[in-house]
């Protein structure tokens, strides 16, 4: 059996101009995780990202807390997340009178209700209730699954492969292993830490996991401002 180590990215910039890219603090949790997988001797066969920034920021700085300076990555823009500000758009246009959504247009940077909203928008998209979007729930569902055929059918027995995603591609790849209800699929995805770990074991025809969400190097790192979810 080889292992899959998925980890969602490190904290990206909530609020600012671009959200794409890590906060100091997500830098820090990424080199945090590399020093704690060399602390437990795990080395990796293979390293995969999603194409957006933050997934490679973190992937380049958890490779320099293990100290490696070269590293062959492969990037699957499959595993990016989906697109938020094209959902938010199309979610106003049918349901711009609700309350959480007026909310988000006047204070951006309010996270409580940024929270709030999120969770209703993902509802009525896995739900086909916003046609006028760029990617459906289905399209969205394919991508993912096709990342995962290739993390599964590109690695040799007992290799180690290390993927960094977003919380939204974790979630739906987590739900198709699971055969999670897609409704249900979301309700993992507000639950992902930065730079949590999920782990299975896999070859070619199956996969298993073994451990969820798992914050284990920030928890020794006895620094609770390192514990974040955006």
């Amino acid at each position: 059996m080889s292992e899959l180590y998925l980890v969602r990215h490190g904290q990206a910039s909530f609020g600012s101009s671009d959200y794409d890219q890590l906060s100091e603090i997500g830098f820090e949790q990424s080199n945090v995780l590399g020093e704690f997988f060399v602390s437990r001797n795990i080395i990796f066969d293979r390293f995969v990202c999603g194409d957006m920034r933050r997934h490679r920021q973190t992937i380049s700085q958890v490779c320099e807390g293990m100290q490696l300076s070269k590293y062959n990555l492969d990037i699957l823009p499959g595993l990016n997340e989906y697109d938020f500000e094209n959902l938010f758009l199309a979610y106003g246009k049918i349901f711009g009178d609700d309350v959480s959504y007026k909310k988000a247009k006047k204070n951006p940077k309010d996270k409580k209700n940024y929270y709030r909203l999120l969770r209703k928008i993902l509802n009525v998209w896995v739900s086909d209730q916003l046609p006028d979007v760029d990617e459906t729930w289905d399209v969205f569902k394919s991508r993912v699954s096709k990342s995962l055929e290739n993390i599964m059918s590109n690695s040799h027995t007992g290799s180690k492969a290390l993927v960094i995603a977003s919380g939204g591609s974790i979630s739906m790849l987590l739900g198709l292993v699971l055969q999670i209800p897609d409704e249900k699929v979301f309700d993992l995805n507000l639950q992902y830490l930065n730079t949590g770990v999920t782990h299975f074991f896999f070859n070619q025809e199956k996969i298993n996991l073994t451990g969820f969400n798992n914050i284990s190097h920030l928890i020794l790192n006895d620094d609770e401002r390192l514990i974040t979810y955006g």
